[in-house]
């Protein structure tokens, strides 16, 4: 679980201009966001460029994806500057990343995929290009990322059948081998599969579903 005073000494540390603050169950984060090459926070020179942002982090992370909003008027709220319908800012698609970092800390998070979000928007405005690439916007990106995270090809039948499988708290063996052989999984691809469900656990395999469900309603 998330604490007030996890939050406050990786702010002190790496964002001193932030400010933290605690209501209920939710952490609220706002002020200067500092952005830097690499993300190294001890680069030559210091940050590049700084943001003014809100954050709010609920105590189940990361469990539960933070909401992060810049609030300074810098980013054009439009769905090509990867700002959501809402307001939030697009940083990552939370369930690549909790598969793909071997540091879920809220650590982790401020110095990668959000840093990395803040320095593209400079980027950007800077040069028109993305300098890290782009995912394209709503379920194809959804479904781009996904199918990285899994290590699998980009297909729709494999995207609804690979998190249906890893759903389970153990894959059932008498469903059909996703390979396409027709056979069921215990007779096929099972330690594939079994080695998938290790790297992708079954509460992230059900917020794929549920997130790949909503975008096709």
């Amino acid at each position: 679980m998330l604490t007030l005073d996890e939050v406050k000494t990786a702010i002190a540390f790496d964002q001193p201009k932030l400010r933290a603050s605690v209501d209920r169950h939710v952490i609220r984060i706002d002020g200067s966001y500092l952005a830097f090459e690499n993300g190294v926070v001890a680069a030559p020179g210091g940050p590049i460029t700084a943001f003014d942002i809100k954050m709010e982090f609920s105590d189940r992370y990361p469990r539960r994806e933070p909401k992060v909003f810049e609030v300074g008027g810098q980013i054009p709220r439009k769905a090509e500057r990867h700002i959501n319908s809402d307001g939030d800012c697009c940083v990552t698609v939370w369930e690549n990343w909790l598969v793909a970092t071997q540091d879920q800390s809220f650590a982790s998070h401020i110095n990668g995929p959000l840093n990395e979000y803040f320095l593209g928007q400079f980027w950007f405005e800077k040069t028109g290009k993305w300098p890290f690439g782009e995912r394209p916007h709503g379920t194809k990106g959804l479904e781009e990322a996904y199918a990285d995270a899994l290590g699998i090809p980009n297909k729709q039948k494999n995207l609804r059948y690979h998190p249906r499988l890893l759903s389970q708290d153990w894959p059932k063996g008498h469903w059909l081998c996703p390979c396409g052989s027709g056979k069921p999984l215990r007779y096929c691809h099972l330690d594939d599969i079994m080695a998938m469900h290790e790297k992708v656990p079954p509460p992230i395999a059900r917020r794929m579903l549920r997130r790949l469900r909503s975008e096709l309603r």
